[in-house]
């Protein structure tokens, strides 16, 4: 059938209207965030503005659903501070992705637990930087019982632990990229340990490309953590660069600096 150019003319604008319905449909699939919540649904979900949370809450964001993409957009979780509260929690939850954010004032930025195939990218991740009283201190980013996690071009400072991964459960992980940087009583820059009911340690993961400065030990593998390769780290360190118990890590092409 040949169309004439009426029928050319009305065809191109359904054609086009067609299409824009659909991209107005695709945008509104984004589910808006703007107070603390749970996330229970697979689905697209986003900050619609910056979102400060009080110590009674629980996670500001917590994720108990698989394929879940939360976008930060931009904006800022604030905890209460005081070594109180957690920004995002992921909790037994699979192919989730985290990014485009920044947090601050929160006891843990973001803490994975129990779930596997989880994304966390480009967040900035500040602490208050306070005295050490007690274990564990504020902490970035940590990482429990959980495999294919990456954790990738993130900002983390002033923390006290800059990312914790623990237990055995925990493998096949990726930590790159990032810049981990203490501001004040800086412990650990990336940690790696047991984890609560598991004397087991985290094994097979790829530590590559990080940054990690001013902390008083800048990376420590700790309990039967094993097989994990860590590769073109720049280390800046106070009293220990990388800290092993176990020969049976790979250290490659690292530089590690003693700070005077």
């Amino acid at each position: 059938m040949r169309l004439n150019d009426t029928s050319r003319a009305l065809f191109a604008a359904l054609f086009l209207v067609a299409n824009c319905t659909g991209l107005m449909a695709q945008d509104g699939i984004r589910r808006l965030i703007a107070n603390p919540t749970t996330i229970d649904q697979p689905g697209s979900y986003i900050l619609r503005s910056n979102l400060r949370y009080g110590p009674a809450s629980g996670p500001a964001i917590l994720v108990q659903a698989d394929g879940v993409s939360l976008d930060l957009n931009g904006f800022e979780i604030q905890g209460p501070g005081g070594k109180q509260g957690t920004a995002i929690m992921v909790d037994g939850a699979h192919g989730v992705s985290i990014s485009n954010g920044s947090l601050s004032d929160n006891w843990f930025g973001v803490v994975v637990q129990n779930s596997g195939n989880v994304t966390i990218k480009n967040l900035r991740i500040r602490a208050q930087g306070l005295v050490i009283a007690e274990l564990p201190p504020e902490t970035g980013i940590m990482v429990v019982e959980s495999r294919n996690v990456v954790v990738e071009d993130n900002a983390i400072f002033n923390t006290g632990l800059g990312i914790f991964v623990r237990g055995g459960m925990s493998g096949g992980n990726r930590l790159s990229n990032n810049t981990v940087t203490a501001g004040t009583n800086g412990l650990l820059g990336i940690c790696y340990n047991p984890a609560p009911n598991d004397p087991e340690s985290p094994k097979s993961d790829i530590v590559s490309g990080n940054l990690v400065s001013g902390f008083t030990t800048g990376m420590s593998f700790k309990g039967t953590s094993a097989f994990n390769v860590i590769r073109n780290n720049v280390i800046q360190y106070g009293t220990t660069g990388i800290e092993q118990l176990s020969t049976k890590n790979t250290e490659e092409g690292n530089t590690v600096v003693k700070m005077q």
